[in-house]
């Protein structure tokens, strides 16, 4: 299918005059559980109804349906027992300014929601955000043409119907419950990013990085850690904490599309420098960005290839972190020890993705698309059927990856 003809589509919707949220939402006969949960919490009904242009994407009943058989707590008995919770899952639904399905392209925009600084737990697992301006999505057209708003653990749901004019703004419906984005620790255990987690642990600095709020972090995969695993023995506790630090830039959320040639501070207090290179892949340093824009509470991890050196910033992608350190590839993974990975590790984490970067779109994340086939139609406009390419976890699966209960270790990253 054509890009432009989920546009085509959009094209078509009309609705005649403006209604209120409330029969916006009642309307649509795929809304029957989000409107019997909406009943259930009066004040943040009143909330996102009175919330003037914004962009609400709304769950149909097989979203939340997934979620009940997978035991999750996205019911409506859930709402009188957590109403607080609920509230911050409807809040990362609802999104400041407009965007209809003409403004959706195949560059990934990153969109503020209205779940502000907050921290809770979600399933067992640590989630919130503690992003200036809201915690965001991204939404983009995958390349069958798919419009996707994706969300933690980089969970892409599918629009399914676009462009429902209500008094405030626009309602989309999509086809799974947007994941709040969980903590850094969470996240790289949900990616089996262990050699960072297991870094961060022992360097003492799981406290100072979980509080920071607008982080952009380059995450080294435990490929590129193993590549430096013969020179870590002799590295003292504060070195490890200085050369970490040198991969967190805090201040800043660097999403893909807002990456370009530059040079950023990092938490040690000197400077990586980010480049794009002819192909629009970003290079920090001399290490790739091989999966970019995976979501966390605080901001965005980017990851990365190789360890980044705060004494070689120049160093090719082969470079040590110490003047010891050979470029032998070890048989083990540094930092590893006593910390358990998800035995479920979430595939759209791991795998490497090309990106977008800023004024050089040379391709869209392949880590975007869906299984089988689906339909996406706009209020009054015809169905599109597609067919969607690659593979995904459906959230239901998901739900069951990322509760990890109790792990084999204690971080609090």
């Amino acid at each position: 299918m054509h890009l432009n003809t989920f546009f085509f589509a959009a094209a078509a919707t009309a609705v005649a005059s403006a209604q209120d949220l409330a029969s916006a939402l009642a309307g649509q006969s795929s809304l029957t559980t989000l409107v019997a949960l909406l009943g259930q919490v009066t004040n943040t009904t009143e909330f996102l109804a009175s919330q003037e242009n914004v962009t609400l994407f709304a769950p149909n009943d097989d979203a939340f349906a997934g979620i009940v058989q997978s035991g999750g707590i996205f019911s409506i008995d859930q709402a009188s027992v957590d109403p607080g919770l609920i509230e911050q899952i409807l809040r990362y639904h609802l999104y400041r300014g407009v965007v209809k399905a003409e403004d959706i392209t195949p560059v990934p925009n990153f969109i503020h929601s209205y779940l502000n600084y907050s921290g809770f737990v979600l399933d067992g697992e640590v989630s919130g955000s503690n992003v200036t301006g809201g915690q965001v999505v991204s939404v983009n057209l995958n390349d069958v043409g798919d419009a996707l708003v994706t969300a933690g653990i980089k969970v892409a749901s599918k629009v399914t119907v676009a462009d429902i004019a209500f008094d405030n703004g626009v309602i989309h419906i999509i086809d799974k419950l947007l994941l709040i984005p969980l903590s850094i620790s969470e996240t790289l255990i949900t990616g089996n990013f262990t050699a960072l987690a297991g870094a961060a642990t022992q360097a003492g600095l799981v406290p100072t990085l979980e509080d920071l709020s607008d982080v952009t972090i380059f995450c080294p995969n435990n490929d590129a850690f193993q590549k430096i695993a013969s020179g870590t023995g002799n590295i003292t506790d504060e070195q490890l904490a200085e050369i970490l630090k040198y991969h967190v830039v805090q201040g800043t959320v660097g999403y893909s599309t807002l990456l370009s040639n530059t040079s950023l501070p990092t938490l040690n207090d000197e400077e990586i420098k980010i480049t794009i290179d002819d192909d629009g892949a970003v290079v920090v340093n001399s290490a790739r960005v091989i999966n970019a824009d995976i979501l966390v509470a605080n901001g965005v991890i980017h990851v990365i290839d190789e360890v980044l050196n705060p004494a070689n910033p120049s160093a090719t992608p082969s470079g040590n972190v110490t003047a010891t350190a050979t470029t032998s590839l070890a048989t083990f993974v540094p930092f590893t020890s006593g910390i358990e990975p998800e035995t479920s590790v979430y595939f759209e984490l791991t795998q490497t993705t090309s990106f977008v970067a800023a004024g050089l779109v040379t391709g869209t994340p392949s880590a975007t698309s869906g299984s089988g086939n689906s339909s996406v139609t706009t209020t009054g406009g015809p169905v599109i059927q597609t067919t969607n390419a690659g593979g995904r976890n459906d959230l239901p699966a998901l739900v069951a990856v990322v509760v990890i209960g109790a792990v084999a270790f204690a971080i609090d990253w």
